[in-house]
């Protein structure tokens, strides 16, 4: 699972992966989109002949779609609806796809998460805790299930929001995209209190720098990988 800060070189990285995947003659089904193109969610038998699969939260189908052209481009949908939303997205994938993949045992590499869920929507309001977030029925499948590995961008609040304002053609129009936020979620990121509700599960986390050359930081995210796929 890849995860960070809005802005912090995810879509960059997962195109460096899917790249070096596929140099090596390896097949990928990359669920984001399929989703585009057909607006529903495949077979497994769709996805029988490869052994990667790419999959993004929220979804963009169904419960995936309403989240990301509605609620979070608003400020004033109350959070703890915006956390079921999420939790109801995530319960579905899993439950369709996800865990599905996992008993066959496919590498299914996502990006973000359960993890997401709880750095972002526990600094949405103070009643939203790190153990209300996880007990979301999605969110408590999806720790059943928690990634093997946990990628964490690194990068600084301040180049995040420079970076997404330089966009061009990538404008999400997300409430989260704001220095203050940023610079919490950040921290979040890093808080042994977030790293533990993974550690504890198995999960292994590895800091990606990602405030360096593009270049660099697809070469060392490949290096990553090729680690992470060898274990």
């Amino acid at each position: 699972m890849l995860d960070g800060i809005d802005g912090s070189g995810k879509s960059t990285i997962l195109q460096a992966w899917k790249d070096d995947i596929s140099a090596q003659g390896n097949g990928i089904f990359d669920l984001k989109n399929y989703w585009q193109t057909t607006g529903r969610y495949p077979e497994l038998s769709e996805m029988k002949a490869y052994d990667f699969i790419f999959s993004c939260e929220p979804t963009y189908t169904g419960v995936g779609s309403v989240i990301r052209n509605e609620l979070v481009r608003r400020p004033d949908y109350p959070p703890q609806a915006v956390a079921e939303a999420f939790s109801l997205d995530r319960l579905i994938l899993y439950t369709k796809v996800i865990v599905p993949l996992l008993k066959e045992g496919r590498y299914v590499i996502q990006d973000r998460g359960v993890s997401s869920s709880l750095a972002y929507q526990s600094l949405q309001s103070a009643e939203l805790t790190f153990n209300k977030i996880a007990d979301l029925p999605g969110n408590r499948l999806a720790l059943e299930h928690r990634p093997d590995f946990l990628v964490l961008c690194d990068l600084p609040a301040e180049e995040a929001l420079a970076r997404l304002e330089g966009r061009t053609g990538k404008k999400d129009g997300a409430i989260f995209e704001k220095l203050g936020f940023l610079k919490k979620l950040q921290a979040q990121y890093q808080t042994p209190e977030f790293q533990s509700l993974f550690t504890d599960k198995g999960t292994k986390i590895k800091l990606l720098p990602t405030n360096v050359k593009v270049d660099t930081m697809k070469e060392q995210a490949v290096i990553l990988l090729r680690r992470i796929l060898s274990n």
